[in-house]
């Protein structure tokens, strides 16, 4: 079975992309753990950005050693632009706001909100990719996911949004410009170099940024080493798999499936962070993004059965 057959399989491309998505929720709690480990405070937003920056720049780093010489061929003019727009908008953008959100907010709820941007993705991925086509049923599986996003951040008073879920949506909408940008680039580079490049080098710049601005890891020990051991590991599998995929899926396809990455953060938060997930708006937005993805993949399903 060749690449494309065996990557835009629906069944592999879905297993897949479920796996991507259980290793990003997991970070929501873990990334919060690693505050604690390092002794990392909320409000040392320097540390915050230097810590996401330090994920990164080693995890780069990890990539290019692993995949050896031939993924360190002298690099286009047209690579270049590609590696810095998605160091730019994945890397410095996207985990700038994220860590800094996820200091002053819950896992649980912040992995639910960070979908926003996805979900415009799903409905819209046709002004971006000309291989994607719009459909009645995307629309209404945007909506359904909309909806998740408002019902997430209700509570007895009305809808509460704060200054961390501002940051998140502005996250997610990097995030989702990250993934147009590595849709284009990977049709012509390597989906591996195209990580590992824009990892090292978005890594790279959000380091500097944050040792500039007083950011520093002052402590150390075998719990903080492990669990950010973990972190880089979930990250590099994470987006090696998610931008293999995009090479060989649709935008909005894929989209509709990262909906799941908020269940498992939830599920992840309440276990590790003891965090109250129990909660009826919760519930209701969860209800709401599985309606999303069920009513994708029926229309998946019907095409491929027709």
């Amino acid at each position: 079975m060749s690449k494309t057959n065996f990557f835009s399989n629906k069944m592999t491309s879905v297993l897949l992309c479920l796996l991507a998505c259980a290793l990003w929720g997991s970070l929501f709690p873990l990334i919060k753990v690693g505050y604690g480990f390092f002794k990392i405070s909320a409000d040392d937003m320097p540390s915050i950005i230097l810590f996401a920056g330090m994920r990164f720049t080693i995890s780069g780093i990890i990539i290019m050693t692993i995949s050896g010489k031939k993924e360190e061929q002298n690099l286009k003019k047209s690579y270049k632009k590609y590696i810095f727009l998605g160091a730019l908008f994945t890397i410095v953008l996207h985990y700038g706001f994220t860590y800094i959100a996820l200091s002053l907010g819950e896992g649980s709820k912040s992995a639910i909100i960070k979908q926003i941007g996805f979900l415009f993705l799903s409905c819209f991925a046709f002004l971006f990719d000309k291989e994607d086509k719009w459909s009645a049923r995307k629309m209404v599986a945007g909506i359904l996911g909309f909806l998740g996003i408002i019902a997430t951040n209700s509570d007895n008073t009305g809808i509460a949004f704060k200054i961390g879920d501002a940051l998140l949506i502005l996250a997610s909408f990097c995030g989702v410009f990250g993934s147009v940008v590595a849709k284009k680039a990977v049709k012509t580079m390597s989906p591996v170099k195209f990580v590992a490049y824009s990892q090292f080098v978005g890594g790279a710049v959000m380091c500097v940024t944050g040792f500039i601005l007083g950011g520093r890891i002052s402590y150390i020990d075998l719990k903080a080493v492990l669990i950010f051991m973990y972190i880089c590991v979930a990250s590099i599998s994470a987006y090696l798999i998610w931008n293999v995929l995009i090479k060989y899926n649709s935008l909005s396809k894929l989209s509709i499936i990262k909906f799941t990455e908020p269940l498992f953060a939830v599920v992840l938060s309440g276990i590790i962070l003891q965090e109250k997930i129990l909660r009826f708006s919760y519930a209701v937005a969860l209800i709401l993004i599985l309606a999303a993805i069920i009513i994708e993949n029926y229309k998946e399903s019907t095409k491929d059965n027709g």
